[in-house]
């Protein structure tokens, strides 16, 4: 064999290798030909002088410091060869003799037609004064500083740069936190600078001197922000310390600490309690807005049963309508909040209507996101089925909307949100998104509904969870089992005139709202005495008699949960009604205490029924 010859590692003589890479042979480093399936094709002459030895097969040293993370990007920079890309990598071989060399290897994809036949492989021999960082043409005047080969694999970026500002080496680690590759930092080393703000730019700079002046060994930077390639926002602490030579520091290196996910997980965390404030402000809110809308339903429902005039009926029902769509809103953002509770730990309650819910709150959110994200989505509803579930409703309620939303995440920018209700054996409920626009690469958002939210809220109720994606598409079927869904009970017509001839007490602090209802029972024929407040109530209760006591929960002096309380307690068969605008927690806790429970705002003859039907049970 001779010495400058391209040799193909098994012979043939008929093989294209022998002429095509005959300008190879005149070179002094070596330089090899690896087939797509990873096999030695050719070598030159230069390449068989070091690694080959009788039979032997060149090979990796495989005592690397940070041994997986070398392999790792190799492997990284082979299959990017193959993908047609120019890659160069960092690698430590071992001659025939089991010298170590360390080199700098160049792989260029050979194409045959369209496809990568086979990869041409350049090594690049690296001396004691010479390594793999020096890249840039900057860094060939500074190899007296000797930068450790380990900096390659260190999972930390690490930026090295001159007294003058210049890059002059950047590891890896670095190129994926700024998003750039060393290429693009070398032929442009104001990116580095470009990406963070002029306040944390002036930080920097003001660091950087103190070190190259010798005022300072270590400046230690916090919480700068770094805008990487595609504008995604980065956090990091950096770390800056002096490079020798013999005459002194003459580079400045920044050792980066990625804070990106802790300052995420902070992020998240302010944004929790902002809500929980936001929630605590809106819980308030509502219980004004039940208040207020509850007066105005009420009084448009007495004014229904005495007017006649065909003019003021219309203007009256689009009052009401008005008003009963509203009650609907706050209804939504109640069950949303989930923190209300009922006398009965089960109650029952359409599919359809949960769904509807579920559906207007999401619309509601798509239109603040259209509008603020530029983010479109239609939706569709199908309903093949009714059905009425007896469960955890406010719990259900949650599960229902947490589908929705965690699938509607799907659409990044464009698409359609499908829900449809069909049956196969049992209810199922069926959520699909189909996006128009590629998805996003993974853990480039985090978004507030998870998968593991949703399968927690399903286990609670027994419900099956089933997940199925493509690339365009998400969707999750929600399968109810038999055991939760019932059949629709008939409505009783309990008529106004049931409750008459009692003796009523209303206590209740909204003048408004507590004339409506004294109206409304003394037209029924009932005696009713009305009061502001629960300590007045009470004493006027020990005093007299009555059979029925309506109180608002948020009163002056005691609540109306504790004067219901004490009002059992001297007559255990007074009937004990309860309203109010606020989420009240534990209610359950009272079932004895409380016989009917109202939500404000309400509508006037589900009171009445309600009423009417507690009184019937009690008589049995």
């Amino acid at each position: 064999m001779e010495s400058g010859e391209i040799r193909p590692a098994v012979e043939n003589t008929q093989s294209p290798l022998h002429a095509s890479f005959e300008i190879f042979d005149g070179l002094n480093f070596p330089v090899c030909v690896i087939g797509a399936d990873g096999s030695l094709i050719a070598r030159n002459g230069s390449f068989i002088r070091i690694f080959d030895a009788e039979q032997s097969a060149p090979h990796l040293d495989l005592t690397n410091p940070f041994f997986p993370e070398y392999r790792r990007r190799i492997a990284i920079s082979y299959l990017r060869a193959r993908k047609g890309q120019r890659r160069n990598c960092y690698a430590v071989m071992k001659t025939a003799d089991e010298r170590k060399m360390p080199v700098e290897i160049f792989l260029y994809p050979l194409f045959s037609g369209k496809e990568v036949g086979s990869i041409l492989v350049f090594l690049h021999i690296l001396d004691e004064q010479e390594n793999h960082f020096n890249r840039f043409p900057a860094a060939a005047r500074i190899t007296a500083a000797g930068v450790p080969p380990v900096y390659e694999f260190s999972p930390a970026p690490i930026i090295r740069l001159s007294a003058e500002g210049k890059l002059l080496f950047a590891n890896s680690a670095a190129e994926n936190f700024i998003g750039y590759s060393l290429l693009e930092l070398s032929n442009n080393p104001k990116i580095v600078f470009k990406s963070v703000s002029d306040f944390d730019l002036q930080k920097i700079k003001k660091a950087f001197q103190e070190i190259l002046d010798g005022q300072s060994g270590c400046k230690r930077l916090s919480e700068i922000r770094v805008i990487a390639k595609g504008d995604t926002e980065r956090w990091m602490n950096a770390v800056l310390y002096p490079v020798y030579s013999g005459s002194g520091s003459h580079a400045v290196e920044m050792f980066v600490e990625d804070i990106t996910k802790i300052k995420r997980l902070e992020k998240k965390v302010t944004l929790m309690n902002r809500i929980r404030l936001l929630g605590d402000i809106t819980k308030g809110l509502l219980h004004s807005f039940n208040n207020m809308i509850n007066v105005v339903l009420s009084r448009t429902q007495l004014l229904l049963q005495i007017t006649e005039k065909e003019s003021v009926i219309d203007g009256l029902r689009i009052i009401e309508r008005t008003a009963i769509e509203g009650v609907r809103q706050v209804k939504r953002i109640t069950d949303f909040i989930g923190e209300g509770d009922s006398l009965e730990e089960y109650s029952e309650e359409s599919l359809i209507d949960i769904l509807e819910d579920a559906a207007e709150f999401v619309r509601i959110q798509q239109k603040v996101d259209e509008t603020e994200n530029r983010r479109s989505v239609t939706m569709e509803k199908v309903y093949y089925i009714k059905a009425t579930v007896r469960t955890d409703v406010k719990l259900f309620r949650e599960l229902v909307l947490s589908i929705i939303f965690k699938v509607s995440q799907f659409i990044r920018k464009e698409g359609n949100l499908s829900i449809v209700l069909k049956s196969n054996g049992s209810p199922v409920i069926y959520v699909k998104a189909v996006s128009s626009s590629p998805i996003a690469e993974a853990g480039e958002e985090e978004h507030l509904f998870s998968g593991a939210d949703v399968r927690l809220l399903a286990e609670k109720i027994n419900i099956k969870i089933i997940e199925e994606e493509t690339p365009d598409s998400y969707a999750i079927q929600a399968v109810l089992p038999q055991s939760i869904v019932a059949e629709k009970k008939k409505e009783t017509n309990d008529g106004f005139m049931k409750i008459r001839g009692l003796n009523v007490m209303i206590v209740e602090d909204q003048e408004e709202l507590c004339d409506v209802l004294q109206e409304l029972f003394n037209n029924m024929g009932n005696r009713v005495t009305v009061f502001g407040n629960g300590d007045d109530a009470l004493e006027d209760f020990k005093a007299k008699q009555y059979d029925l006591l309506i109180s608002d929960y948020g009163l002056g002096g005691i609540t109306g949960l504790e004067l219901a309380a004490k009002v059992k307690e001297i007559d255990e068969n007074v009937i004990t009604v309860l309203l109010s605008g606020w989420m009240l927690k534990d209610l359950r806790a009272y079932k004895n205490v409380v016989d009917a429970f109202f939500e404000k705002p309400f509508k006037l003859d589900e009171l009445i029924k309600g009423i009417a039907r507690t009184i019937a049970l009690k008589k049995k």
